[in-house]
Order: C-alpha cells, then sequence, then structure tokens
C-alpha cells in the first residue's frame, strides 16, 4: 500500500495512520456489539479499493490523490454507531461526514473538502452526476472482487462470518458470479473496464473448477442458473440499457432429504439498491435457504 500512503504523506502528514485507526475503531466497535472476533476486514478491503483506485487513476492520467482519499473513507460509514445501516442512512453519507470533519482538522481547505464530500454522495445516490473521481472508485471498489484478490476477499468473509465452505458457496457465490459476469458492462472508466475484462473470466474461471472438485469428489453438488431480467435498465449515466442476467448457484438437491429444490425469486428496493433474493425450498421437507444481492448498476 506505498503508492497510497506515499500519496497522502507527501501532502497531508499523518492522515492515512488517521483513517487507518478510525476505520479500525469503527469495525471494532461493530465486532463488540455484535459479541462477534476481532477483525480488520473494512480496512483491509478499503486500502485494496484505494490501491485499484491509484491504479486506475494512473491508468485515466489524473491526480491520483482525489480519488484516493476518496476510497479510503468510501466505506468509513459502514458501521457507523456500531451497527449496520440500523439508521436507514446509506454509509457514504456517514463517511462523507466522517470526511467532512477530519479533513478540516488536517487544514484542507473548504472547496478540497467538497471536492472529497461530493465525491462521495454519488456513490449511492443516482440522482447526482457520478464524475471524476466518484467513477475511479466506483469501478475500484467493483474491481477489487474480482480475480484472484477477489476470491482471496470471498474466502476471508465467509471465515469472518462463520460459514463453511458449502455454506458460503450456497450463501454467496450467487452474488460473486453475477457481478464477474456483469462486471465489463459495469464499469464507468476505459481503464475499469479493461481491468474487468482482464479479472472477471479468472474469477468464474475459479469457481467452476471449485463446483466441479467439489462434486467430483462426493462433498457436494451445485447447479447454476441464468435468470433473464428481460427488461429496460437505466445506466449510472441515464442512458437505457436493455437486458440482465443474474447467475444463481444452487445445491442439486436438498442436503437434508436429497428431495428436489424449488428455485423462486424476488424484488425489493432496499436502502441503497434494488435487491435480488432467490429462495431454494425443498419441495419434500422443510428445508429452505435463500441468497440476495444488489443487482449491479449498468455504466
Amino acid at each position: 500500500m506505498n503508492n497510497v500512503r506515499n500519496v497522502l504523506e507527501a501532502r497531508f502528514p499523518g492522515l492515512y495512520a488517521s483513517i487507518e485507526k478510525m476505520l479500525v475503531e469503527a469495525e471494532a466497535h461493530y465486532n463488540a456489539r455484535r459479541g462477534q472476533v476481532a477483525s480488520e476486514f473494512l480496512l483491509e478491503h478499503t486500502l485494496r479499493t484505494a490501491a485499484i483506485a491509484h491504479k486506475i487513476s494512473v491508468m485515466e492520467g489524473v491526480d491520483a490523490l482525489l480519488p484516493t482519499l476518496v476510497a479510503l473513507y468510501h466505506d468509513a460509514g459502514k458501521f457507523h454507531d456500531g451497527a449496520y445501516h440500523q439508521d436507514g442512512v446509506p454509509e457514504e453519507e456517514h463517511a462523507a461526514l466522517l470526511a467532512q470533519k477530519m479533513l478540516a482538522e488536517y487544514g484542507l481547505e473548504p472547496s478540497a473538502i467538497e471536492s472529497v464530500t461530493a465525491a462521495l454522495r454519488p456513490l449511492y445516490d443516482e440522482s447526482l452526476p457520478c464524475i471524476g473521481a466518484a467513477r475511479i472508485v466506483q469501478d475500484a471498489d467493483r474491481l477489487e472482487k474480482l480475480g484472484a484478490l477477489g476470491v482471496g476477499a470471498f474466502f476471508t468473509k465467509a471465515v469472518l462470518r462463520g460459514r463453511g465452505l458449502v455454506d458460503a458457496l450456497v450463501q454467496m457465490l450467487s452474488r460473486e458470479l453475477t457481478y464477474a459476469r456483469v462486471a465489463p458492462r459495469s464499469m464507468l472508466t476505459a481503464s475499469g473496464k479493461q481491468l474487468a475484462i482482464e479479472q472477471a473470466p479468472r474469477t468464474i474461471a475459479f469457481f467452476d473448477n471449485l463446483l466441479e472438485q467439489i462434486e467430483s469428489w462426493g462433498i457436494a453438488s451445485f447447479e447454476q442458473h441464468t435468470i433473464v431480467l428481460d427488461e429496460d435498465f437505466r445506466t449510472r449515466d441515464g442512458a437505457t440499457v436493455r437486458g440482465m442476467e443474474v447467475s444463481i448457484a444452487m445445491l442439486r438437491a436438498c442436503p437434508d432429504c436429497e428431495g428436489p429444490l424449488v428455485l423462486t425469486h424476488k424484488r425489493e428496493q432496499g436502502i441503497k439498491c434494488e435487491r435480488f433474493t432467490a429462495r431454494f425450498q425443498c419441495a419434500h421437507c422443510s428445508y429452505a435457504s435463500e441468497t440476495s444481492l444488489c443487482l449491479p448498476l449498468l455504466a
């Protein structure tokens, strides 16, 4: 993370360390309230996203300071007051307020602080123009979930949530596959799209191979379904595009009685996004499970 640290230290000595401390303390507060083991996943995800934002900035030929700074704050409000989305306020709004206060303490001019907060708020509010640094951070946040890096983060998150391998795949794999397959269509910068085209197939290939090996060794058997949403979707820039595919990974049979599983799905508006929920219900017993994801925003 030297590139990220060096960009900030060169202009605002001590700011990088303060942001790290804030993120660690926020997650510690959340874990303590939930009775969970200590973790620093928020910090690590943030630093990875900032590193990717720095890389995209260089590729795009723009000053990396603002995108890097916005990336470092983009999830700072995730565990506001030791909770997760409990007050119905998007985390980026809390992040903007935290950034505003901290950056003022480090002597940034009001116009510079406004540049940061103005780039944070469009990350959740589609009514605001998504330009400049916001586009870079949006792409960086999505790219962090792709390729070998994204696979590593997937399993780290599964462990932190106390999930075993099969349970993690049932609960979380549909989201990873959907995001990977739509990734090139969801990038807002030319460089982000180029990186997504490179990394997304690696995500898909890894999980395809994993599911194949799990089945060949008799551990569990999965099947994949594609749900086609054949309708118009509004892009982040206000255009209209047709169609989106949601990838569902589910067990071939009920893990309790080996009966057939019935797949149903629904959509509903959440705090920050439209949520897609797939439900797996056994036709013979009471087993049921479900997975949900935010429908991806298209570029």
